[in-house]
């Protein structure tokens, strides 16, 4: 399996972890207050993905010691339905990759990825939250008072989430940290667009 692909299907996963990330957090038993909790329920796209065509957010994608990678930009291109069509575009070290997912507006399921126009098999990967908190975290796009999730699964050892949905767009990822073979790969918002 070369490189390219390896990338690709990681972040294709990894985009569907995080969107399910999200879910589990809400899910599980937090420690949390009534207020906290109103405010982790913003993050969680279940039952609450009102997110418009047009709304897009890009980042800087680093790995490890490697530095910047390149970017990535998803955006919300269509409706259907009562599902969404969310499409990334990642250009990695020169390489373009198309991902695009279709998410059940209702309960934040992935009905469909196809990777470069083709169908890809998403592995049913059972997200388990390790922590939740509030933190500020500092990215390009600004500084923003964030739900951060620690998580984990069977493919991937770590994922942590920043998120803040109120004061940016669709599923409010401000910073993204996912541990992999070839290091963490880091996802940095650097703008973003709500309609």
């Amino acid at each position: 399996m070369n490189k390219k692909f390896s990338f690709a299907k990681l972040f294709a996963t990894a985009a569907a972890l995080v969107c399910m990330a999200s879910v589990s957090a809400k899910a599980s038993t937090p420690v949390l207050g009534e207020l906290e909790l109103q405010a982790l329920a913003q993050v969680t796209p279940l039952n609450l993905i009102n997110w418009k065509v047009g709304d897009t957010m890009s980042y800087d994608v680093e790995m490890g010691f490697f530095g910047k990678m390149g970017t990535s930009v998803k955006s919300v291109a269509k409706e259907e339905g009562g599902a969404i069509w969310v499409h990334q575009e990642m250009n990695l070290s020169g390489q373009k990759e198309l991902i695009d997912m279709l998410i059940n507006r209702a309960d934040a399921k992935i009905l469909k990825v196809l990777r470069n126009g083709q169908e890809m098999q998403m592995p049913d990967d059972k997200i388990e939250v390790i922590s939740q908190d509030f933190a500020e975290v500092t990215v390009p796009a600004g500084t923003f008072k964030t739900v951060h999730i620690v998580a984990k699964s069977k493919q991937v050892s770590k994922i942590e989430l920043w998120a803040n949905p109120t004061d940016t767009a669709m599923d409010g990822g401000v910073k993204q940290i996912m541990a992999t073979q070839f290091g963490d790969i880091t996802m940095s918002l650097t703008s973003f667009k709500r309609n």
